[in-house]
């Protein structure tokens, strides 16, 4: 599990929510007759599952990042969203030291969130 990722959906989740909500409705009123309704619920029930397993996921992480003050945050908010490598010199360590605080606190997550982290991988990094 990637932590800058992991910040990357916790600060963009919003996104990923509105994506994921508007997949359900695109399956939802996607029944015609050439379609069985069945397979229309089935595809809603996956998705709405999806997003529940992918809000436990972001609690847990929302309950990570709150430990960190307002400051700190801001600072994990600008290293997950930074394109490329991070900066030389104070910010830069500030940065890692604040990632790798962040990856203790979220460590061991992986078994219990898995469903979760697919989840959030797949519909936070959708173009």
């Amino acid at each position: 599990m990637n932590v800058k990722k992991v910040l990357k959906f916790y600060f963009t989740a919003d996104r990923a929510e509105r994506l994921i909500d508007a997949l359900i409705a695109r399956r939802a009123y996607a029944f015609d007759f050439t379609r069985c309704a069945e397979r229309c619920a089935e595809e809603v029930a996956c998705l709405v599952h999806k997003k529940g397993e992918m809000c436990r996921f972001y609690n847990y992480v929302d309950g990570a990042a709150e430990t960190f003050t307002a400051e700190e945050r801001d600072v994990l908010r600008r290293y997950a969203l930074l394109r490329g490598r991070r900066p030389v010199g104070e910010e830069g360590r500030e940065m890692h030291r604040l990632a790798v605080a962040f990856a203790r606190r979220i460590r061991g997550c992986g078994e219990h969130f898995a469903e979760g982290i697919a989840a959030a991988m797949e519909f936070s990094f959708i173009l």
